[in-house]
């Protein structure tokens, strides 16, 4: 089965931003698990340089039609979250990526790209930081403004036209993997960063257990919305060669939502309507026993950096500065 796209989203075919190959070799194609909306996509492999990349994709003025108002990222932020378990469980998550910079970089100036409501950069403004962060999508951006009062550029991280070397930390969370043309991006990043500035990405790991285990299931794919996916030693090479030097690499999200996940895409397959099971497993999978239960598996998952998403945190080379 091809690649298609509904009559109101265009698509193109791109070479790869890494290397400029158009080769491919398919990987997958596959329909829109997490949302259900219509388009059956296809991932391929660049055999040049080794990123993956969906191909063809939805251009990007049409890409915001795959983002619906649910979508999770544009959830208003912490404080207005109604179920207190909630407000705990997304709090914590924000203070883990918080304490996590803060081990390397202890403060400065931040830039968040690809913000959404802002619920991190606030986190970093209560702790003392100058928090800044670029939005592309306009009811987010206006949220983070209103609510937060925080600094955020509209669109993409190229098209708010930065100073050189004006933050000390550059963040993209759950990010790189959505942008048309992540290679630019980073260079983007590097100009911006000052000197032994900080750069933090979190991107799906393709070298994760559960991408073994589920493979085309795999809730890391997100297609159409993931547009390149970067093996683990392939984007240290290339930070490298940007002119980073790697800090280190660690798995900071705990895994059972995204495991629970992955398991309803899989039996959402197997066992379609009208069919119970993946109804009462996704029933009992959330319960406050199971996660517990599971929560040693996940635990042990990150120590050995085998979690769904990787968080690489690179620093910004002495020599390299001014490079790009």
């Amino acid at each position: 089965m091809n690649a298609w796209f509904p009559p109101n989203v265009r698509s193109e075919t791109v070479p790869c931003d890494r290397c400029g190959s158009s080769a491919d070799r398919e990987v997958f194609e596959g329909p829109d698990r997490l949302h259900g909306l219509p388009g059956w996509f296809r991932l391929v492999a660049c055999p040049r340089c080794g990123w993956l990349r969906q191909n063809p994709r939805p251009t990007a003025e049409t890409l915001a039609f795959y983002y619906p108002e649910d979508y999770a990222n544009f959830i208003p932020a912490i404080e207005d979250e109604s179920r207190r378990w909630r407000r705990w469980d997304r709090r914590y998550g924000m203070l883990k990526r918080r304490w996590a910079v803060e081990r390397l970089q202890p403060c400065g100036r931040l830039l968040d790209v690809g913000c959404a409501t802002g619920a991190f950069l606030h986190e970093m403004q209560l702790s003392g930081w100058q928090a800044e962060g670029v939005e592309p999508n306009p009811g987010a951006a206006s949220y983070a403004r209103r609510r937060h009062g925080l600094e955020i550029y509209p669109g993409t991280l190229r098209a708010a036209g930065l100073p050189s070397g004006r933050f000390n930390v550059i963040t993209l969370w759950d990010v790189l993997e959505h942008v048309p043309n992540p290679w630019a991006d980073l260079v983007e990043a590097h100009r911006l960063l000052a000197g032994s500035g900080l750069l933090v990405l979190r991107v799906p790991n393709l070298e994760s257990l559960e991408a073994r285990w589920f493979g085309k299931y795999w809730l890391g794919w997100d297609l159409p919305r993931h547009l390149y996916f970067f093996p683990r030693q392939v984007l240290f090479a290339d930070l490298t060669e940007l002119g980073f030097r790697i800090e280190r690499a660690s798995c900071l999200a705990t895994g059972h939502s995204a495991f629970m996940l992955d398991l309803k895409f899989y039996l959402d397959d197997r066992f379609p309507p009208p069919a119970r099971l993946p109804g009462i497993v996704q029933r009992y999978g959330y319960s406050v026993p199971a996660r517990l239960a599971l929560a040693p598996f996940f635990w042990a998952l990150g120590q050995v950096r085998a979690s769904s998403m990787i968080t690489v945190f690179a620093r910004k080379a002495p020599s390299s500065v001014g490079a790009t």
